[in-house]
């Protein structure tokens, strides 16, 4: 494996753990905190490379309490009846009517439940949450003392078993369609910077992380998208973010029905973008068919971007696809890992 060199640190506000409290790394808005140089990274992906992405874009909720199950169960679009201590899934919570408000991957950690999703839906998540919580006995709040990484590549599961063995207090969750997430505390940070850095396992930001889930097709939902969404514009019942068996949660019928009719009209594609470096999320994709929004977004080098975007599936089939703010820019559709059905 390829050793990695830190780069100069400026910091970041905020009281939440941080690696950046712990290694040197940069922020290069709106791409995140990389650790080496950003296309560096970003090719470690492309070429389905081994790292560990320390990760300063994903936070946690935590849900605790002696009704914690049955509080989400009635909340979320996953079932988390059947998880175990260690088990994850991918999961949403919509509003009544069956849009995303957030999205998250869903971690069983003894009794309570880690929620792990992008640090600007925290606050609204727990907001919306915890409207519903005191109706239960469960509680819902933010951890900050937790640190978010996720190996990746082909030897993840080496670099898996490497962290456990090495018992610093790192929690490991792998789901198929996900890969590898994990949570440390933070005053265990630098022991496991440490361990890595001794085994040469590159280390990479947040670009590097989104980059992987954009190849992977898998949208994770920010605060200015939050509620435009219903989980299957977002692929989320294509990837097991949506349990159509499991009964009722908010938002469940509107969510149903789209699925038993089979009117999903708009799907999430990843896109490649050529001779643009200024793209956000929120940003449209306009089409003859109809106009599609950016739902994420990694750089690949200093004039390529990729985005996952929602489109009219008539539209991931057109050749003139153009970015609303600047139509010369070059924009291919990408294959996602799995079926569109």
């Amino acid at each position: 494996m390829m050793a990695t060199k830190p780069v100069p640190f400026r910091s970041r506000g905020g009281k939440s753990a941080m690696w950046s409290d712990h290694l040197n790394v940069i922020q290069q808005a709106p791409w995140g905190t990389c650790i080496n140089e950003l296309d560096t990274e970003a090719s470690l992906v492309e070429q389905n490379a081994s790292f560990v992405a320390l990760l300063e874009c994903m936070a946690v909720i935590r849900v605790s309490g002696e009704e914690a199950a049955s509080f989400l169960q009635g909340q979320i679009t996953c079932d988390v009846s059947p998880l175990n201590s260690g088990q994850a899934v991918l999961g949403a919570h919509c509003n009544a009517k069956g849009r995303a408000q957030s999205t998250f991957l869903c971690l069983r950690q003894g009794d309570d439940f880690l929620l792990l999703l992008p640090q600007d839906q925290v606050a609204p998540t727990i907001q919306v949450l915890s409207k519903f919580a005191m109706f239960s006995k469960a509680d819902v709040t933010a951890d900050e003392s937790l640190l978010v990484f996720a190996p990746a590549g082909p030897d993840q599961a080496t670099i898996h078993s490497m962290v456990q063995d090495a018992n610093q207090g790192a929690t490991l969750f792998t789901l198929p369609a996900l890969g590898s997430l994990g949570v440390i505390a933070q005053a265990q940070a630098p022991a496991f910077i440490q361990l890595l850095q001794q085994h040469s396992i590159p280390l990479v930001g947040d670009n590097a992380w989104n980059l992987s889930q954009i190849n992977g097709g898998l949208v994770h939902i920010h605060a200015n998208q939050a509620e435009n969404w219903i989980p299957q514009e977002i692929n989320y019942d294509l990837v097991e973010g949506v349990n159509f068996k499991k009964g009722c949660y908010k938002g469940q019928e509107i969510v149903a029905r789209i699925h038993y009719r089979g009117q999903t009209k708009v799907r999430t594609f990843p896109l490649e973008i050529h001779g643009c470096d200024a793209v956000e999320i929120g940003d449209k994709i306009v089409s003859e068919a109809g106009n599609g929004t950016i739902l994420a977004v990694a750089r690949v080098s200093e004039r390529t971007l990729k985005v996952l975007s929602t489109l009219k599936i008539e539209a991931s089939e057109s050749q003139n696809l153009k970015l609303e703010q600047n139509d010369a820019c070059q924009i291919h559709v990408l294959p996602l890992p799995y079926a569109i059905t």
